[in-house]
């Protein structure tokens, strides 16, 4: 009996969040460490990394972001639940704060990812490969997953 053909898929996240990470991950896609990145779209380093990841043929993927730096979509603009007086994401606890209390509305987070999927595609000129989360925050209580439809 022939057994089922098993693939490890390795993939590194937080690409574009500074050049010195984006250099070793691209570094270890090429030794065959990693088999595919996740992109943080308002990292500093977005625009170089997507560029990094067409010139190489790296699988990627949208890293999505709703605790650290700065949003990309509607809430850049003025007030958001997502978003501290300073206008930067709440942080990792700080969002898991928010959420736990009820302070964050759904449809902020909705057009937040709405907004880095777009951008996503923006910077690649196609869909990402897979969606992660960034510091877990993908995993919202209460099944309440914001859908991509």
């Amino acid at each position: 009996m022939a057994r089922p053909r098993v693939r490890l898929v390795v993939t590194a996240d937080d690409f574009g969040y500074c050049p010195r990470r984006d250099e070793g991950i691209v570094e270890a896609f090429l030794a065959g460490a990693v088999t595919s990145v996740s992109l943080l779209v308002n990292g500093a380093a977005a625009e170089s990394a997507a560029e990094l990841a067409r010139r190489h043929g790296i699988p990627t993927g949208l890293h999505a972001n709703l605790s650290e730096g700065l949003p990309v979509g509607p809430a850049r603009h003025g007030a958001s639940t997502l978003l501290s007086p300073e206008g930067f994401f709440l942080g990792k606890m700080g969002f898991r704060e928010a959420v736990a209390a009820g302070d964050v509305a759904l449809p902020q987070v909705r057009e937040e990812l709405e907004a880095q999927l777009n951008c996503f595609r923006e910077l690649l000129g196609r869909a990402p490969t897979h969606v992660d989360g960034h510091q877990h925050v993908h995993v919202l209580p209460g099944g309440q997953t914001p859908s991509w439809g």
